[in-house]
């Protein structure tokens, strides 16, 4: 068993943009010497820690333990690095695993060839202590190992998470242009709000933004409804120190704000409704079937935050004149409110036809978006109409 103390080097995985955000959740958590790169925050820890990032943070795809970092000149130096690498104190001989791996300006032509070569050293090291080896699974494993090679240095990390950490548990029903969870968390995030106000969602789709800020505003941590795991199947998980961690969580049992959620769509609202509920969220999320142009707010100040269609996933007739339906409602039945859309059709996003006053670049999955946020005032503020 490692020392609470004892300091472990991490890395977590988020998506372009959102580096900033985890960062400052890993910070919160207690983690040290956090650093941004590419997609990702190298940490600090030691074991509880790693089980607190993957149930609390929000903005995190999966937690890797870096367990070695080692430079080679050929095969046969790459191959004895891991083979030398105790697997056993994790895996067990009978258990199963898989091995991924990426690449940056490396020897090896494609990943495959290096995950082989390792697959093969650890199953090797097993032969010789157990005289038999682990079997190999690329679905579900008991460890999945991962590498990254850049030019002749590899590091090698154990992947704690398993399935990736968008993955809350909560949804039953798939929207077919639905929002990613670590994205919408992290548009909540970046928002400022904290919660003092109602939160709104004009166009609610599968109900993602909503109950990703339900969660926020009662303190639910981000693993509450997930049920597994990746270091559950590892031999030195420590589940009593696990239900310490997750008995820890302070859930707020109510707030005095309520989360509205409309949709034109009555099949997307029936699968907002089949989430809420499998969340448990529905004495907080109120859901309507209705034209965007029809909500209106219960009462302000409130912050609204929708994902509209971009043409992609969804097609619409006319983008233009939705966009533009969106910024009137806004304008005309929103005032005093805050709003924000996210948006990759960045000519639709002319249409609303109000001015931005903070603009985020964010990604929802292979899509370069920007995030818009409104300050909707009624008349003219500082001799220009502001919206």
């Amino acid at each position: 068993m490692i020392e609470k103390q004892h300091k472990e080097h991490f890395l977590a995985k988020t998506f372009a943009g959102l580096e900033e955000v985890l960062l400052q959740e890993l910070e919160a958590l207690g983690a040290h010497n956090c650093q941004q790169h590419s997609r990702s925050v190298s940490f600090e820890g030691d074991l509880p820690l790693l089980y607190k990032a993957n149930y609390f943070c929000r903005t995190a795809l999966r937690i890797l333990w870096e367990m070695d970092s080692f430079t080679f000149r050929d095969n046969n130096q790459f191959y004895d690095a891991i083979y030398k690498f105790p697997a056993e104190k994790y895996l067990s001989k009978d258990g199963t695993l898989a091995v991924s791996a990426s690449l940056t300006e490396s020897d090896f032509k494609t990943p495959l060839f290096p995950s082989v070569l390792a697959k093969d050293a650890i199953c090797d090291r097993f032969r010789s202590i157990y005289d038999e080896r682990p079997s190999v699974d690329k679905e579900e494993p008991d460890v999945q190992f991962h590498l990254h090679i850049y030019r002749n240095t590899c590091t090698l990390y154990l992947d704690s998470s398993g399935e990736s950490l968008h993955k809350r548990g909560y949804k039953v029903s798939g929207h077919p242009a639905q929002i990613n969870e670590v994205l919408a968390a992290a548009m909540i995030k970046l928002s400022g709000w904290h919660g003092e106000c109602d939160f709104i969602d004009n166009m609610c789709g599968g109900g993602t933004l909503l109950i990703e800020a339900a969660m926020q505003a009662l303190n639910i941590p981000a693993g509450y409804y997930r049920h597994h795991w990746g270091f559950f199947q590892w031999k030195n998980f420590d589940r009593r120190l696990w239900n310490k961690i997750t008995d820890s969580a302070d859930i707020k049992e109510d707030v005095n704000i309520n989360f509205y959620g409309y949709d034109i769509s009555g099949r997307y609202i029936g699968m907002s409704k089949a989430n809420v509920q499998e969340a448990e969220l529905q004495d907080f999320i109120f859901l309507e079937k209705s034209d965007m142009a029809d909500t209106r707010p219960e009462r302000t100040p409130a912050l609204i935050m929708i994902n509209p269609p971009y043409g992609e996933r969804l097609e619409v007739e006319d983008l233009k004149t939705l966009y533009q339906k969106i910024g009137d409602t806004w304008k005309q039945y929103f005032s005093g409110c805050t709003a924000f859309i996210i948006s990759s059709n960045m000519e639709a996003l002319k249409s609303i036809g109000l001015r931005p006053s903070r603009r985020f670049k964010l990604f929802n999955g292979p899509l370069e978006c920007l995030m818009l946020k409104f300050d909707l005032y009624t008349g003219k503020k500082g001799g220009k109409e502001k919206s």
